[in-house]
């Protein structure tokens, strides 16, 4: 699967981070391993002085053997935009994409559930907060967001869904969020199988 780089133990590099499902007191079963985690780079591609920079912030982990998986499918809330983290069936990935200026997209997170709203910046090298991270080439979205948020898919469609990308970051206020394309994602971490 694919999560945040910064919900690895060290943004940017593979060290094997290990992941449960929810917690490891909550259930003891490993369910995957961090395998790929792109590192940082600093003076090359468009990179400000002075900062690290990556295309995503995105890295891959391995699911351990025995462990179902459900792959093409996202889980689906009751209702966009109502704050329900009630899960209620599931949306089916039928391809990937990108999404342009004002058009509608969606993510589904465990804070927040299912938001949507409209894309208002494409391509925008975004600092991170309080580091000297840029990621290059993002998207922002009018749509709500909370913390906990982080590796949400971000997603065309109501029903059979088109992937556009994995949600990283917010506003303060909760109003926007910020995620990287599925085409830079792929461009760091090779191919994905979605559907």
């Amino acid at each position: 699967f694919i999560t945040n780089s910064h919900c690895t133990n060290t943004q940017g590099g593979t060290e094997g981070t290990p992941y449960w499902q929810p917690l490891e007191t909550v259930d003891p079963v490993q369910i995957a391993t961090e395998v790929d985690d792109p590192v940082y780079f600093r003076r090359q591609n468009g990179c400000p002085n002075g900062r690290r920079c990556r295309f995503s912030d995105a890295s891959r982990a391995a699911y351990a053997s025995g462990i179902d998986v459900d792959l093409g499918t996202l889980a689906k809330t009751t209702g966009p935009n109502t704050g329900s983290i009630t899960i209620n069936g599931s949306f089916t990935i039928t391809g990937e994409g990108s999404a342009a200026v004002g058009q509608q997209v969606n993510k589904v997170g465990r804070t927040t559930g299912w938001t949507q709203g409209l894309v208002t910046n494409t391509c925008v090298n975004t600092g991170v907060s309080g580091s000297n991270i840029v990621q290059l080439c993002q998207t922002f979205v009018s749509a709500g967001v909370g913390g906990g948020d982080s590796g949400s898919p971000v997603f065309s469609g109501t029903t059979n869904v088109t992937l556009v990308g994995i949600l990283w970051g917010g506003n303060s206020s909760g109003t926007q969020f910020v995620y990287s394309p599925i085409a830079n994602i792929e461009q760091e971490l090779g191919a994905l199988t979605t559907q």
